[in-house]
């Protein structure tokens, strides 16, 4: 029995990006369970983690290349899927095809679709290569012995697509891990928004006048800023908006952090603020962070009628109603306890497993 297994991704140096530390956190939890080998295309930030465990090649972008490094017989291959990542027009149709005809007579074919297609309107010159793109990806779907996906809007649009694939939803994991000793004291009031400069723009825009609120009923009285990809306009701009919310003991811009002083912010938080919409919430790594340190979550799309996670977060209507602290203890517990149960880096490094070897 061939115990090696191929991952196929678009990058794998720490920090390249979210596909990379994704893979790079399953391998931690796999610890030796498997003899890897890594396949990247040409220019795909190859530096990999160093361990004598695994090797990884490097391909050039067309079927042919990539045929030549996959098993002759048997194997088993899990597919870390983005159509960007693989393409720059966001169809990798050498990658579709190749992985469909090796499939046809030989191994096991594990598909992890982090992202699916554009919806590019039928009058955009784009159309023509998402149609073209949606034909590939639904023979190698009709092909594959396990899918998975990030968010249930994918997974319907991907059994819409081929309704013979048992689509999972499988959340992201945490970008953040909890440090030791955890949970540390919260300090009321204290809500910290985390993430890349560019979103928690959008995040202070969108919910500007829900924070404002929450300041002027006292029931948030102070917020941090933390994460990178800061510029010298969006510094300006993100002050410029927390000044608005006029928060009685201010605001902190703590910027770009290590991960260990990033995991002291939330485990002192009382709030994690998100404007996630319902659709992407499950594939955002930055709710999963707040989620994994016990936070309340602040989120318009928060709903009591609605499935986990949703059910878990905090409305900005219901808090400024009144909620009591064991309310709100209750409710970070629970969605504490969803996000080790469906996407701790454990539960997602076992849930692949599983379809590998089944």
């Amino acid at each position: 029995m061939n115990d090696e297994v191929i991952v196929i991704c678009p990058e794998l140096a720490s920090g390249s990006g979210g596909l990379a530390d994704y893979t790079r956190r399953l391998v931690e939890q796999w610890n030796g369970k498997f003899q890897l080998r890594f396949i990247l295309p040409s220019g795909g930030n190859a530096h990999a983690l160093s361990s004598p465990n695994f090797k990884v090649d490097v391909v050039e972008r067309n079927s042919a290349a990539l045929l030549e490094k996959l098993p002759l017989h048997g194997g088993k291959v899990l597919l870390q899927y983005s159509a960007y990542g693989f393409d720059h027009f966001g169809y990798p149709r050498w990658l579709l095809q190749a992985l469909a005809n090796w499939k046809d007579t030989r191994g096991s074919l594990v598909v992890m679709l982090h992202e699916i297609w554009t919806f590019w309107p039928v009058l955009n010159k784009n159309y023509p290569i998402q149609r073209l793109h949606r034909r590939d990806l639904r023979t190698l779907l009709a092909r594959a012995d396990a899918v998975f996906t990030s968010t249930a809007s994918q997974a319907e649009h991907l059994g819409k697509l081929e309704p013979t694939a048992n689509v999972e939803v499988l959340p992201v994991g945490s970008n953040i891990r909890p440090r030791s000793g955890f949970p540390a004291k919260r300090e009321p009031g204290l809500a910290v928004l985390f993430g890349l400069q560019g979103a928690r723009l959008r995040t202070l825009r969108t919910m500007e006048s829900d924070l404002q609120a929450l300041a002027s009923a006292s029931l948030l009285t102070k917020l941090a800023t933390v994460g990178g990809s800061n510029t010298p306009e969006g510094d300006r701009e993100e002050l410029d908006l927390l000044g608005r919310l006029r928060l009685s003991r201010g605001v902190e811009q703590a910027g770009a952090r290590a991960e260990n002083e990033i995991s002291e912010w939330l485990g002192h938080a009382s709030f994690g603020i998100s404007a996630q919409d319902e659709l992407s919430l499950t594939k955002s790594s930055t709710c999963m962070a707040y989620a994994a340190h016990g936070l309340n979550i602040l989120s318009p799309v928060a709903d009591a009628s609605k499935p986990e996670p949703l059910c878990r977060l905090v409305s900005p209507a219901e808090l400024l109603r009144g909620m009591s602290a064991d309310e709100l203890a209750h409710r970070a517990e629970d969605l504490r306890a969803w996000q080790d149960r469906v996407s701790s880096w454990s539960a997602i490094a076992d849930r692949f497993a599983a379809a590998l070897i089944s």
